[in-house]
């Protein structure tokens, strides 16, 4: 019977702590007064009800931060089905690292592939064309259009280059990629 008790036990005082408010003890701030709550609070004020924004902060940064497909790989894909296409597709939830990243001036190497290279449209690729997400060799973290910001740039397939630009996410256009590169420059080989 004593093993019954402890069980009983363990269970009230789990539900004790499941459905109370801890949070009015947390360190960072009394109940209602936190950031999460403020900016929550905001967004019900102007009348948003999505979901949060990938950026809530602009400021001016400068530091160009160098980015690996590694750190763009931290992304889950969920498929939710979409009336204008009348099919399910992918749309990303990205970690809060990348969700930083969001806005930002960075630099990431990778394999060109000309999407259509007569009109300067190019895809940055993690791996070269023979295994990258087009050929159905990889997921679509590993692919980001380059928007440039000066002239129609010339590369070959498969050329590794270095390119610098303004990250920009996109979570919800299903006709753009999910990581854009606006205002591209070529930075070498």
């Amino acid at each position: 019977m004593l093993k019954i008790e402890k069980i009983f036990i363990a269970a009230m005082a789990f539900t004790f702590v499941s459905c109370s408010n801890i949070s009015q003890w947390c360190k960072h701030g009394n109940a209602g007064a936190g950031y999460l709550n403020q900016l929550l609070t905001l967004r019900q004020q102007a009348g948003y009800t999505d979901e949060l924004p990938v950026s809530t902060v602009t400021y001016e940064d400068t530091a160009v931060k160098k980015v690996t497909w590694k750190q763009l790989s931290d992304v889950i894909f969920n498929r939710k089905w979409d009336e204008k296409m009348q099919m399910p597709m992918l749309y990303p939830s990205f970690s809060r690292n990348i969700k930083a990243l969001h806005g930002k001036t960075i630099r990431i190497s990778g394999y060109v592939i000309p999407v259509e290279a007569q009109a300067g449209m190019y895809v940055l690729s993690s791996n070269p064309n023979s295994s990258c997400f087009f050929c159905g060799g990889a997921g679509p973290e590993t692919i980001m259009a380059l928007k440039f910001k000066s002239g129609k740039p010339s590369f070959e397939t498969d050329d590794y280059v270095s390119m610098q630009g303004r990250l920009r996410l996109n979570e919800k256009n299903i006709y753009e990629l999910y990581y854009n590169l606006d205002d591209a420059v070529f930075m070498g080989k």
